[in-house]
């Protein structure tokens, strides 16, 4: 999800990281068996949700939120 959002926007992981979490590193550690709060994830999905470029396809296979926190 968030690979997709960088390529769109030809950021690093380590960018979005920062811009979705406040914290470069949080991606690197999700990638390393780390876990994350209901909560932090589900403000990085409304994030990611409200913020994706347009022209670039929601991953098929991700249930979008709407920007008021459902489900779409």
């Amino acid at each position: 999800m968030c690979t997709a959002y960088a390529d769109a926007r030809k950021l690093s992981l380590s960018r979005v990281s920062t811009i979705v979490f406040g914290d470069g590193k949080v991606l690197s550690r999700l990638e390393g068996n780390s876990d994350l709060t209901t909560s932090r994830y589900e403000a990085a999905m409304q994030w990611l949700s409200a913020n994706w470029p347009e022209g670039i396809d929601w991953p098929v296979d991700v249930v979008r939120p709407d920007v008021r926190g459902e489900a779409a």
